[in-house]
């Protein structure tokens, strides 16, 4: 029986009238959740009542091209919030639901070269800006000028913040299948598409590790004594054993063609590289001193991934 145009626009307006009011429900609960973590007062600097929310699709009106950034993780919500205090810059802050607690560390972790100083569940202060990150929640603090005063207000303004926040929480689960030994662990980057991967280790303009939304990726840092310069580590978590065996191989053929991909080779900079498959993972040391460190970082990770099974 054919069903007329008039009863399937009847049908689309009922479809959008039920959904539409859960879903603006549950971004107004967002938005109480955290105009309510941020403080109205801190010592002499109050809000301007002036708070700014962006979500996915509204985001690039605020920050243009650095949105891409916090689209390519779960990111749900910002609020921006300016305080101001007499004869003093004024101080913002953006607070990023990240929607889980791993992508807030992974938006975190994205840059993470300046002074760790106990805000959150991990922190970063430098050139008037601190940066941290707890639970599901990833904030940007700075001033609008930088001044000696500056960095307390900052930081007595986090502080308030980040205890507001009352429940921590969980770092990527892939982290614990890093060697431990000569691991730097503020160089730890989390993250799941090719365009962040290529920000720290260029690998190629094409996305010849099939890098997307359902990747985990993780990047670290091994600094080996001794060494003037670093080994890499890559870790990725593909969502089933398929799509990981047909990554190891296009990966090895676009990269390492020259390879036999059970054997570390030594590449054109004079370091040494190899991929590894281990059922839905693929594992990629980078810059390796020798084929002993190669090896070593293969075997250590695959031994974690058997014994501390996801």
């Amino acid at each position: 029986m054919r069903v007329s145009l008039f009863l399937l626009l009847v049908i689309g307006v009922v479809l959008v009238t039920t959904e539409f009011p859960a879903l603006s429900a549950e971004k107004d609960g967002r938005k109480a959740e955290m105009k309510r973590l941020l403080p109205l007062k801190v010592e002499d600097y109050k809000t301007d009542g002036k708070d700014e929310f962006y979500d996915r699709q509204t985001t690039f009106r605020y920050m243009d091209g650095a949105a891409e950034l916090y689209r390519s993780y779960a990111f749900k919500l910002l609020l921006v919030r300016r305080y101001l205090k007499s004869g003093h810059p004024s101080l913002l802050v953006e607070l990023f639901d990240m929607g889980s607690s791993e992508d807030a560390f992974g938006i975190f972790s994205y840059q993470t070269e300046e002074e760790e100083v106990g805000i959150g569940q991990g922190s970063d202060y430098g050139g008037g800006l601190l940066r941290f990150w707890k639970g599901n929640y990833f904030a940007n603090i700075f001033a609008e000028r930088e001044t000696p005063a500056t960095r307390k207000d900052i930081l007595t303004l986090g502080e308030a913040i980040a205890k507001n926040i009352k429940k921590k929480g969980s770092k990527p689960k892939l982290i614990q299948f890093l060697p431990e030994e000569g691991l730097s662990q503020g160089t730890i980057r989390y993250f799941h598409l090719h365009q962040v991967l290529n920000h720290h280790y260029f690998i190629s303009h094409d996305n010849i590790l099939n890098l997307g939304a359902r990747t985990n990726a993780i990047f670290a840092t091994y600094p080996f004594s001794g060494e003037k310069s670093k080994t890499f580590l890559l870790l990725i978590q593909y969502p089933d054993q398929k799509q990981s065996e047909k990554t190891f191989k296009s990966f090895v053929k676009a990269y390492i063609p020259e390879a036999d991909s059970s054997v570390a080779i030594r590449i054109e900079n004079n370091k040494w590289t190899k991929a590894q498959l281990h059922k839905q993972y693929v594992i990629v040391v980078f810059d390796a001193p020798d084929n002993g460190k190669t090896e070593e970082l293969i075997k250590i990770t695959q031994t974690h991934l058997e014994r501390r099974r996801p």
